[in-house]
């Protein structure tokens, strides 16, 4: 298989992954309310909480109650060794990231299109507009038309670059907003993803308009606006991404010092487990008008008025939650990072400066060092990580014993959706989940209940259902053991 084909193949199982997981929202969607649904499985004798959750109480809502439950948690799981070994192995085959210094340096038509057409096949149906309007075949015909596909040449140097901001992927080159349906307006057609500020792209192509670029990223291809990538040398952009890091990101979203003198790094966003490097710089030096002795000095990727990449400093306050490098792989820290983002609204792929279930599993271990795929379905069978999977021979009792036994931080993956262990009460798995729904059985009721949810939850694992009629127990299709060697 040749690496373009590598890439598109990649590219196709994400896409398939995604699928999955727009016809399990859809699933939850037209379930209705508990009354209308008929009972289809042993109920569940568990309480209902006030807030609609099966099994829970105000205490599971503190990552410190299951840190008391977690075995030794302050454990070292994974050293730094194993943990650079992971990463490595994220980018290698079948690891479900894509290796950027491997795109070879001339790209043909033949490969630029496939990224275009890879890039466009969302998930998500585009029925109506941001006005509740049809989106007929000519407004989707004028976007793909943007993508210029007949300027491609036959042959064309890979160019590279870094993105300078938190900025959307797009599945065709436009801002426009696209929806399913009227009651699924969280979830945008042409939404692909994130870029966060830092992270390395090889540029293919523009759009029509100049407003586009077409990138391969370690996600896979996707159009992202121009202006928010500032143009290098190859070696200049991965020196940059190489660079040990000064600072890294260990709450869920801070923002750098406001300043007046460089706004090109004035309050930008950093997500959780982003990277920077430190702003060699000396103690007593004024960084953009303001002393660095109360903050941390770090550089970013900037981009000139000509769109090229330059290089400033900036401040992050030290009572901002940062670490000096990636936070040790405990159980410990596994739950108080996974809770920075509880109550999060559910952002499909990364909307509404949030994220959704496979970005906030990416990011919790991303603060660590360690690199995930970026949907449910590559992380569930990344050759990066243990894993053990199920097929329709695995019968309920293996799968119930497989989840008594799982740890703290383990990945339970659905079609269409993740699910990040947290502990045990009583013998009974808890998860942390960002999720549209909790759907159970009530017990009072013996009928399927749903409590929309919509943002990172705890829940019990054993009663929630993945469809109208399939446990997520059954429904399980891989364990993912993230913190095996």
């Amino acid at each position: 298989m040749n690496r373009h084909t590598s890439t598109s193949a990649r590219a196709t199982t994400r896409r398939a992954s995604a699928r999955a997981w727009h016809t399990w929202v859809r699933s939850l969607v037209v379930m209705g309310a508990s009354t209308g649904i008929a009972a289809c499985a042993t109920p569940s004798t568990l309480a209902v909480s006030p807030a609609g959750v099966p099994a829970f109480s105000d205490e599971m809502l503190s990552p410190e109650f299951w840190i008391r439950r977690a075995p030794a948690p302050d454990d070292v799981l994974l050293d730094s060794s194993q943990v650079a070994e992971k990463r490595l192995r994220a980018s290698g085959p079948e690891g479900g990231l894509v290796d950027l210094k491997r795109i070879p340096a001339a790209l043909t038509r033949e490969q630029v299109t496939g990224w275009v057409d890879d890039a466009q096949r969302t998930p998500i149906q585009a029925v109506i507009d941001e006005q509740g309007q049809p989106v007929t075949a000519a407004t989707l015909d004028a976007l793909r038309r943007n993508a210029a596909t007949e300027h491609i040449p036959d042959t064309s140097a890979a160019r590279y670059g870094l993105s300078v901001r938190r900025t959307h992927l797009r599945s065709l080159p436009s801002d426009r907003q696209f929806f399913a349906a009227e009651d699924q307006r969280d979830y945008e057609s042409l939404q692909a993803g994130v870029l966060f500020p830092g992270e390395p792209v090889v540029i293919a192509h523009h759009s029509a308009d100049q407003r586009w670029l077409l990138v391969m990223t370690t996600q896979g291809p996707a159009w992202v606006r121009s202006g928010d990538i500032a143009e290098g040398t190859a070696d200049a952009v991965f020196a940059y991404v190489e660079k040990a890091p000064g600072r890294v990101v260990t709450g869920d979203q801070v923002r750098t010092v406001f300043t007046p003198e460089a706004p090109a790094v004035s309050e930008l966003e950093l997500d959780m487990g982003t990277a920077l490097p430190r702003a060699e710089v000396a103690p007593d030096e004024p960084i953009n008008g303001a002393s660095s002795y109360a903050s941390w000095p770090v550089q970013l990727p900037v981009r000139q008025q000509d769109g090229t990449l330059a290089f400033g400093n900036a401040l992050l306050r030290r009572t901002a939650d940062t670490a000096p490098g990636y936070l040790p792989v405990t159980r410990a820290n596994i739950l108080r990072q996974a809770f920075k983002f509880l109550g999060e609204r559910y952002g499909w792929g990364h909307q509404f400066n949030a994220r959704d279930c496979s970005g906030l599993t990416s990011e919790v271990y991303r603060s660590m060092g360690l690199h995930l795929p970026p949907n449910s379905g590559l992380q569930g069978k990344s050759a990066a990580l243990n894993h053990r999977l199920f097929t329709e021979q695995d019968s309920h009792a293996e799968r119930v014993r497989a989840l008594e036994q799982a740890q703290v931080g383990d990945l339970v993956v659905v079609p269409g959706h993740v699910l990040m262990i947290i502990g045990h009460v009583n013998g009974e798995p808890y998860v942390i989940q960002d999720v549209p729904y909790a759907v159970f059985k009530d017990p009072a009721t013996r009928q399927l209940r749903k409590t929309k949810l919509n943002q990172v939850s705890v829940t019990p694992l054993l009663p929630l259902y993945a469809t109208d009629t399939t446990l997520y127990v059954d429904a399980m299709t891989s364990l993912v053991h993230v913190t095996r060697p």
